[in-house]
């Protein structure tokens, strides 16, 4: 399961590093004369964020469940110092 957090987290910044540099190429066209209507273009901009807020998405879960090890094994260390067995 972690390593589908992050291969899923990898795909999705890599996918919006694409969809980024497309975007910026179209904005300097269309600000050169254009070949994309601006709504595509916000709309590009649109999926761009999404697909990076999935990217975030993913990356918080991969972390939440480092911290969530971290804490077990902080909680049981403390527990073994009250001398108490869990």
């Amino acid at each position: 399961m972690k390593n589908m957090e992050k291969a899923l987290a990898t795909i999705a910044q890599i996918v919006a590093y694409i969809l980024a540099a497309l975007l910026a190429f179209q904005i300097i066209k269309k600000l050169a004369g254009g070949s994309w209507e601006i709504e595509d273009i916000i709309l590009g901009l649109v999926i761009l964020n999404l697909t990076i807020t999935f990217g975030i998405g993913s990356y918080l879960i991969h972390m939440n469940n480092k911290i969530a090890s971290v804490d077990r094994k902080i909680h049981g260390h403390i527990e073994w110092h009250k001398g108490k067995d869990s």
